[in-house]
Parts: structure tokens; sequence; C-alpha cells
């Protein structure tokens, strides 16, 4: 199997080069973890968690989709959340993104993120083709 960047004109990639959003290998896709914040320090959104966790998901969606996947290929994510006392907001939001069967899922709470600004960062992995019923094709 071949390792394949994955890139989207909607999530820039890192500028230092030391890792990849996105990487597919056969049918897996491996996403790093997503923010809402922006190159120049900012927020996406209006930085409240379910903001933050709303902007992100719209990141790993781009990503997934250059991927040729989609949100319901996603078997598992992880969030990293710096105030565990917001993690309904981000649970919420989950649904606005996912129907049964939900992801399998992780929740670790950290003392910060990459900037400040920033309440919740995502990972995720999905698998082509997961959200196909058996006998249906895409």
């Amino acid at each position: 199997m071949t390792i394949i960047q994955i890139s989207s004109p909607d999530v820039p990639e890192p500028s230092h080069r030391l890792f990849s959003n996105c990487l597919r290998v056969g049918d897996s896709v491996f996403l790093s973890g997503q923010h809402a914040g922006t190159d120049d320090g900012g927020l996406l959104g209006d930085g409240s968690m379910a903001s933050q966790t709303r902007e992100t998901f719209r990141k790993i969606e781009a990503l997934l989709n250059a991927a040729g996947s989609c949100m319901a290929d996603v078997v598992k994510l992880t969030f990293y959340v710096t105030d565990l006392s917001l993690r309904k907001e981000a649970s919420l939001v989950r649904r606005e993104f996912f129907t049964d069967p939900m992801p399998c899922s992780t929740l670790v709470g950290v003392s910060g993120l990459a900037a400040p600004n920033l309440l919740v960062e995502i990972d995720a992995v999905a698998v082509l083709g997961a959200s196909r019923r058996e006998g249906e094709r895409k």
C-alpha cells in the first residue's frame, strides 16, 4: 500500500511541514488534530466551544471530501478539550455532523492546545465506504 498525502484548499497545511493534516493508506484515512484556529492566530466562528467544534468538524469534512470520503465514514474521533465543563456543547455539535451509528470517541482533558484561545482539537480516522450498507454502492 502507498501513503498518499491529502490536502484541501479549505485547510492549510502546517507551515513548518513537520506533519501532514491528512493521509490515506488504502481505504483508511487518518487526520491530524484539527481546530478552529487560523494561520494568523485568529479563530473561525465566535470563539465558543460550540462554534469551535463546528468549525473544526468543517475542516475535518473538507479533508475527508478531498480524500474521497465523507463524515459518515468516520469510525473514530478523539477530542482534546481545555475545559471539561464545556464538553456538552461539543457533544451537541457532534449530532450536527454524525448520525447513528456514532463513531467511537475518546475525550481527553488537556491544560492547553497550540494557541491559548483554542478550546478543542479533534482528530479522526475514517474508512472509505464504511457508510455503505451491505450490497449498496456509492
